[in-house]
């Protein structure tokens, strides 16, 4: 069961549309003597020795329990083997299934499908997107086949820019299968959805949307292959043959231990080639991590002055853009700096836009809870790099999630954060600390047309993984725009408190709305909402027609 109003109306806004990281590993390779165990706990100095002893594959805190990797000779007194994930360990590797979806997992694209449908969106959409080279896989820069990888832009091309950019990345795992069909499936819904529903429309309007949908093709193909029957995939780096011997299924980097920056070589990352978190021989060596971190530099500007090691700068308040890494498993949203205890300096927005995105999703939200840091990551990188807000999602529950729980909770639940998010890309570190607008609608009453809402400070995830939640703020304003949004509009509209006064932390407001304020009687509104701080959300907009109310005759109330 979905756990929020957000998701249950997430979910009647897919079917509407009809569309189809951050956790450490150890250095043993699998051998007949490997298992894949529980251990059930909810103690981080527990979870710390399990990171240090074994392949902590990620914990599941909703469960109270830990899946590891480990050599049966070293399984813990208190672990139970998982008989099924560990027969996926053993399962044939199948490398000449064809078709686009994955032969155990059919809601899963294969990459030359995500490929294919993603740069499909560019023919029946041109007006909104494009379909960008930004790279190559490893195999591709040594001749072995390989793969570029790609960056799907999504906007209003007839809106000039720059705008702000959201981007969101998957797939850097190779055996987190379902980041990049949620990921694909985020592109296909806002595309779907513009012109239809007006938050959408207006995000692509004034916002750019990057999808990086498979950033490690060459592993994430070794990891289709073991997707057979029980779906257990193991494959994690990249399949760079230089690192733990040519053939060996250990070989390659950890991409999310490569970037640059200052935590590059430090906690939950190996020196070891053969570990699963290999870092590389030296910071972004490989040409995966180059693509990224190079394209990040390349569209979002610059908003942090700093110097190597520099861990205190802020950056810019009135920074702009927003990037998500798309990780497995957890249900947890992350935020710098991953690779380290210190408090990032940009507490306050960081973590309350990781709150606002959690609550959204029903997912915790903290800095490195459960787990701990892990250096080298792309979230550190572009944040440090650029000052840029950046956050890491831990979504699902397994590495090849069922699609039965894909698609009735991964999806829905991931999709809702994205959302939540994406309003928040023009000012993150301020609108994250302002009130969220909710239940919009236009009605006609006693022959007016009224424009109600909802102003709510109060949603932040409720776990935050042992870190204070935000408290919430009094509602002091709830106001509307036409036509534009509110940082474009030259005029707004003052919504009044339904009982009276805005003194709660949530309040129902409402306004009656009138044909002079709408031009042409249709068009879109922006609410927006202030709290007692003076910090202001983000809008959310809804599509009005004020001649249809009128159409039965009502009067036109005055204004």
């Amino acid at each position: 069961m979905l756990r929020t109003p957000i998701r249950a109306a997430l979910l009647a806004l897919l079917m509407t549309a009809s569309v189809a990281a951050h956790h450490p590993s150890g250095p043993e390779p699998i051998t007949n003597d490997v298992v894949v165990a529980r251990v059930y706990t909810d103690s981080e100095d527990r979870l710390t020795q399990l990171r240090e002893r074994h392949d902590l594959w990620y914990y599941l805190w909703r469960e109270g329990y830990a899946v590891i990797r480990t050599d049966r000779g070293r399984l813990p007194t208190d672990a139970v083997i998982d008989q099924a994930l560990t027969a996926g360990l053993y399962a044939p590797r199948d490398f000449s299934r064809g078709g686009g979806t994955l032969g155990g997992r059919p809601c899963y694209r294969t990459v030359e499908q995500t490929y294919v449908d993603l740069q499909a969106l560019t023919i029946s959409h041109p007006n909104l997107a494009t379909w960008a080279d930004i790279g190559d896989s490893w195999e591709k820069t040594q001749g072995l086949g390989g793969y570029d990888t790609h960056a799907l832009v999504l906007t209003n091309q007839a809106i000039p820019g720059p705008k702000p950019i959201y981007m969101v990345m998957s797939a850097i795992h190779a055996r987190e299968l379902a980041t990049a069909e949620v990921n694909t499936r985020f592109a296909e819904l806002l595309v779907a959805n513009y012109g239809v529903d007006a938050d959408t429309t207006w995000m692509l309007d004034y916002f750019e949307v990057h999808i990086l949908p498979q950033q490690n093709p060459d592993g994430r193909k070794m990891a289709e292959a073991e997707c057979a029957g029980s779906c257990s995939p193991g494959w994690r780096k990249n399949t760079n043959q230089n690192y733990c011997g040519a053939t060996s299924d250990s070989r390659g980097a950890d991409l999310n231990r490569n970037s640059s920056g200052t935590f590059w070589g430090g906690s939950s990352s190996s020196g070891n080639a053969c570990s699963d978190t290999y870092r590389g021989p030296s910071p972004a060596s490989e040409p995966e991590t180059q693509s990224v971190e190079n394209y990040a530099a390349s569209v979002f500007p610059d908003f942090r002055l700093e110097t190597p090691g520099d861990l205190t700068t802020p950056a810019d308040n009135d920074a702009d853009g927003i990037f998500i890494s798309v990780h497995s498993s957890g249900d947890i949203v992350f935020y710098p700096w991953e690779g380290s205890n210190n408090v990032p300096p940009n507490l306050l927005g960081l973590r309350g836009l990781a709150q606002k995105m959690g609550f959204a999703s029903g997912f915790a939200a903290c800095q490195n809870c459960f787990l701990g840091p892990a250096s080298g990551t792309n979230v550190d990188n572009i944040y440090e790099k650029l000052g840029i807000a950046s956050y890491t999602f831990e979504i699902g529950s397994s590495f090849g999630e069922s699609c039965s729980s894909f698609e009735s909770t991964v999806l829905p639940e991931t999709l809702a954060g994205l959302l939540a998010g994406i309003k928040h890309t023009r000012r993150p570190y301020q609108t994250s600390l302002g009130p969220d607008v909710r239940n919009l609608v236009l009605s006609d009453s006693a022959g007016s047309a009224t424009l109600s809402a909802v102003a709510d400070d109060t949603q932040r995830a409720v776990n935050g993984g042992g870190e204070p939640v935000d408290a919430a703020q009094s509602i002091s304003e709830v106001r509307f725009t036409v036509g534009d949004p509110p940082w474009v509009a030259t005029q707004s509209f003052a919504l009044s408190a339904d009982d009276g006064m805005f003194d709660e932390t949530s309040e129902a407001a409402s306004a009656l709305i009138t044909t002079a304020q709408i031009p042409g009687g249709q068009g879109i509104v922006f609410v927006y909402a202030i709290d007692s701080n003076g910090d202001q959300g983000p809008p959310s907009a809804l599509f009005v027609d004020i001649d249809g109310i009128f159409a039965d005759g009502l009067e036109n109330p005055s204004p």
